[in-house]
């Protein structure tokens, strides 16, 4: 299978984000750097090229809306972005996708094998960033999404292995876990090392919930247009009607997900996370495609 369709391109992310993605693109080759005498240190390298870095970009945007300033967020950023990558990577095995960011998918290139034991390499590396910090509340959360992460792709897979039936609640389920848990952990561990207050804290976790069901529910939409039957959403009745009402509730999340922002003071970098939401909103997101 081609690469899948992407939730939101570069280009409809807001310029001012650029110079959040190349510190976490500095950071990430810093880390990977140190890494070079590893048999692992090429494939990871080429794993980790031409991310949008979405989720650790949350990350620091969060941080810097509750006034962080002491603590540095990087390590924390790169952290969510290498548990990403991994789950790309298993995705793409259990999916049996070829291609991932326009070059040949890790384990076609590399073997299932490596494939597999780059989790636990990539683990090592997430253990010694998080272990910076002193507060338990980064790695206990860090754990706990990542652990919501796997419950959500099993039972996407267990889904599409029975063939079965979904309903809209069980697919909301489904999502909530195996992507949202990821940027909902990325907006809280930035709201947490940014010293944000318990109420900020939870805000920013809700938003980067919301925003993370949005998100896949637009993927999952572009997916099935482009590879009907294999995609999730085949388990559910979605007809045109269904697939409308899919988007009204990706835009749904998105409102929901602004709202949680206005708990917080106004900032530079609570306008930019409002940006972000809405870069998922767009005419195609509000439109179904006419494509079979």
């Amino acid at each position: 299978m081609d690469e899948r369709a992407e939730a939101i391109s570069s280009d409809l992310l807001p310029d001012e984000l650029n110079e959040y993605r190349v510190r976490v693109e500095n950071a990430v080759l810093a880390e990977v750097q140190r890494r070079k005498q590893s048999i692992y240190f090429t494939a990871l390298a080429n794993a980790l090229r031409k991310g949008k870095r979405i989720r650790p970009i949350l990350l620091m945007l969060s941080f810097e809306s509750v006034g962080g300033q002491e603590t540095n967020p990087l390590p924390a950023a790169v952290a969510v972005e290498l548990v990403h990558t991994e789950s790309l990577i298993h995705d793409d095995m259990i999916d049996r996708d070829t291609l991932r960011r326009d070059q040949t998918a890790y384990h076609a290139t590399h073997g299932y094998a490596m494939a597999l034991l780059s989790a636990d390499f990539v683990l090592s590396i997430i253990l010694d960033l998080t272990a910076q910090y002193m507060d338990p509340r980064i790695t206990r959360a860090l754990a706990q999404a990542i652990a919501r992460m796997s419950e959500g792709e099993l039972e996407e897979l267990l889904a599409l292995k029975n063939k079965q039936t979904l309903s809209s609640e069980e697919y909301l389920k489904i999502i909530s876990k195996k992507t949202a848990s990821l940027f909902e952990v990325s907006a809280r561990l930035g709201a947490i090392l940014g010293g944000g207050r318990e109420e900020e804290i939870n805000a920013l976790s809700e938003y980067g919930r919301l925003f993370g069901i949005a998100y896949q529910i637009r993927d999952d939409v572009l997916d099935s247009e482009k590879n009907p039957g294999t995609n999730v959403l085949s388990l559910l009745d979605t007809n045109v009607e269904k697939v409308k009402a899919l988007h009204m509730m990706g835009e749904a999340h998105i409102l929901k997900a602004k709202q949680e922002l206005t708990k917080l003071g106004e900032s530079r970098a609570q306008g930019l996370l409002s940006e972000l939401a809405e870069a998922i909103i767009s005419p195609s997101m509000s439109e179904p495609s006419n494509r079979k």
